[in-house]
């Protein structure tokens, strides 16, 4: 199971509709850095990492200059180990952030190699728990007027979804408000509701907003603060009457004990392609089971059901406006809010690589 190759491409996917989040602004496009590694018993195992428009080519690098030297010829089935490699081989010039999107790929491309190899769909080689997990639809629509705001929830619940979320941010507090009560009053009280402000607001700001949000029965407010604000989220949490969600912009495993550990939020919110792949991912839905905290994912949502059905506390996965179905042979369907993870050997997941090389980045 040695490693005999390494193929790093990058893409950049551009979007149907431009999308808009208080954090990143308006985005029309996405990165994608995607890993396939070749054993010498022929075996082959792919991963990726999806970021904003423009930082795939440093992530790219990352793999293809750094890491490629730790990896070759080594036996892909020591995950472990190779994952401690490569974020020891990179230790001292960061920790997290770009190094962790890079680690994902490929850690991402070797869980899957073991699946394929073994003959187990991820989820059953994680654990196994539950194939059935809860989906919810996060729309990027800050952007969005009113009306079409609607519409989009409209599509998700005709999609099979029974929760949604909506996205926070807006340059006063009355117009987030009004679009709330019209989402709330659109699509009745049977819907869940989710609300997402991508970091929108200062302390003070984010307390009585919660205290306003209160009347609209949600599942949960994510991201009012910026995401390392560790302190402002545990004074927040005390205060608020919505639940809280963060942690998709946290890259490490350290980073993710503090969230818990000092009460931040009822939801923490893992993202393998930003925390550094599968691996820590892992750790860290154990580390919220142990505190008896429910896990939710954000993107890459084809990767992330593996790995909610792999664990006891899985809550919700987001079904993201980053989307890459019209890559893939195979995606799963959403009946009455939940999908299926799939049987398929490794992540099951399979490229058309012919529709995706109009649009690598050289």
């Amino acid at each position: 199971m040695l490693i005999k190759r390494l193929t790093v491409d990058t893409f950049r996917i551009p979007l149907p509709v431009a999308m808009e989040a208080s954090s990143s602004g308006v985005m029309r496009a996405f990165d994608m850095v995607m890993v396939r590694i070749n054993t010498q018993n022929g075996d082959t195992g792919v991963g990726y990492s999806v970021m904003l428009e423009g930082q795939g080519p440093a992530i790219a690098i990352i793999i293809d200059k750094v890491f490629r030297d730790k990896l070759m010829k080594q036996d892909s089935r020591n995950i472990e180990f190779l994952w401690h490699s490569m974020w020891h081989r990179h230790h001292y010039a960061g920790r997290g952030a770009p190094v962790s999107f890079a680690i994902a790929a490929v850690d991402t491309a070797l869980w899957d190699l073991k699946g394929r190899t073994l003959g187990q769909p991820l989820w059953q080689l994680l654990g196994g728990f539950n194939p059935r997990v809860k989906v919810y639809a996060g729309n990027i629509d800050l952007n969005l007027p009113v009306k079409e705001l609607l519409e989009g929830a409209s599509r998700s619940i005709d999609e099979g979804h029974r929760s949604v979320k909506m996205r926070l941010g807006k340059p006063t507090l009355t117009e987030d408000l009004t679009r709330v009560a019209e989402m709330r009053k659109h699509i009745g009280d049977d819907i869940e509701l989710m609300t997402d402000a991508n970091e929108a607001w200062s302390i003070d700001q984010a307390t009585r907003a919660t205290q306003r949000l209160a009347e609209f029965d949600l599942i949960w407010l994510e991201e009012p603060l910026k995401p390392d604000d560790f302190d402002g989220y545990t004074h927040l949490r005390q205060k608020s009457p919505v639940p809280l969600a963060a942690g998709e912009n946290l890259h490490t495993l350290a980073e993710f004990r503090e969230l818990i550990n000092r009460g931040c939020v009822d939801f923490p919110e893992p993202d393998l392609t930003t925390c550094g792949g599968i691996t820590p991912f892992m750790k860290v839905a154990r580390l919220a089971e142990a505190h008896n905290l429910p896990l939710i994912s954000h993107g890459a949502h084809q990767l992330h059901i593996h790995l909610l059905a792999a664990s006891p506390n899985a809550a919700y996965l987001e079904v993201h406006g980053f989307g890459l179905e019209r890559f893939m042979t195979h995606t799963f369907e959403i009946d009455q809010g939940y999908a299926v993870a799939p049987a398929r050997h490794g992540h099951g997941i399979e490229f058309d690589f012919d529709a995706l090389m109009q649009f690598q980045v050289s």
